[in-house]
């Protein structure tokens, strides 16, 4: 039976929209909030769950996006999936070696991720 389901492994942090769009993109790494958290996707929901705390986010409000930081003008490869939430004033920020991958299974499961693109 195959699994319509994926869990991985990474960090997690919760920036300001504002923050985000026009902000320092190094300003992400230095508020990393969980630095251990598990990523569990399935057909509807989202969670990312720490020792401590979960956070379920729902199908139809998430676009996942590769993030891609600049140095001066030139992009460094993707080292997070950034979650735009619709509703909320922050995006969270999935850092993980394995973003690619994250990306194509996160589409395989029918949510609104961006190609990659490597």
């Amino acid at each position: 039976m195959i699994s319509n389901a994926f869990d991985t492994r990474g960090g997690l942090t919760y920036v300001d929209r504002l923050d985000f769009t026009r902000g320092s993109p190094l300003r992400a790494v230095r508020r990393m909030a969980w630095p251990t958290v598990k990523l569990h996707v399935d057909d509807s929901t989202l969670t990312l769950s720490s020792r401590t705390s979960s956070d379920t986010l729902r199908h139809f409000q998430v676009e996942a996006l590769p993030h891609r930081p600049l140095h001066g003008r030139f992009p460094l490869p993707a080292t997070a999936v950034s979650f735009q939430v619709k509703g909320r004033d922050q995006v969270l920020l999935f850092w993980t070696p394995r973003v690619g991958a994250v990306l194509r299974k996160l589409a395989d499961l029918g949510w609104d991720a961006e190609d990659p693109g490597f």
